[in-house]
Order: C-alpha cells, then structure tokens, then sequence
C-alpha cells in the first residue's frame, strides 16, 4: 500500500468512527415517548396530589406528591408541595426539612420562606421566623401583604 492510500484508510476509520459515536448518541424513538410519557405522569402526581390537597385531604395529598419525586427526583416544586401539605398536617419538623431541600433546588423562592417563616412562628422562635420572613421580602416585595 502506498502513504496515499494508507492515509486514506485511516481517514475513512477516523469517519466511520465519528458517525458510530453519533449514531450512539441518538435516542430511541421509543425511549423519547416513555420521556414524554413519565413527563404526563408526574403532572398526573402533582394535579391529583393539589386536588387532594385543597380537599383537606392531606395522607392522600402526601402520597401523589411522594409518587411525583419517585418518578421525577428531586425537583424544588414537588418538594415544596410536600413541605406545604406536610405543615398544614402540622407536621413541622418534615415540612421545615422538605422546604430546605426545595431552596436547595431554586434558592429564589419567596414562598418556601414565608411558609419557614410562618412554621417558626408556630413554634415561637420568632428570630428564626423574622430572619426568614426577610428573606422572602428581599426576594418579592408583595410577600408584605400576605
């Protein structure tokens, strides 16, 4: 073989090496529609888990929202939902946790800290309470007329 060809060899490796690594990369037409299809059930979750929720229907709630983070992971809206229905079920101490684990995902939340706020109060510490009801009004003004 001569240089001419042995380079030609080897650029054409080269190519077919680059398209079987895009071809990896591509996505089953099915694995997208079970994407989508997860996507549809984790709103299922949440919608049932809001409309149990508003029904003072807080186990139930707890359970949909639950089966919403299995499905999707730790996601800051599902988690908040948990902290909000663990709080009205005045289980503080779960809620506190949830609503920490919900800044840790989207630290720009007003409402997970007047809803910290709000629990210490229940709780009387009111400096913790104050600390977080200021942090909610740093991030939107309106929170005041709550």
């Amino acid at each position: 073989m001569t240089v001419f060809q042995l380079l030609m060899l080897g650029a054409s490796a080269y190519f077919a090496f680059k398209i079987y690594e895009h071809i990896q990369t591509l996505q089953d037409p099915e694995q997208t529609q079970d994407i989508k299809s997860k996507i549809q059930d984790i709103d299922i979750f949440i919608k049932e888990g809001d409309e149990l929720r508003e029904k003072g229907e807080y186990d139930r709630a707890l359970a949909a929202y639950m089966e919403a983070k299995t499905a999707q992971g730790e996601n800051a809206e599902v988690l908040f939902k948990i902290g909000y229905t663990m709080a009205l079920s005045h289980r503080y101490d779960e809620a506190l946790e949830y609503f920490e684990d919900s800044l840790k995902y989207d630290d720009k939340n007003p409402f997970a800290y007047l809803e910290i706020s709000k629990i210490y109060k229940k709780l009387d510490n009111e400096e913790k309470a104050d600390y977080y009801y200021k942090k909610a009004v740093e991030l939107d003004e309106d929170i005041r007329d709550l």
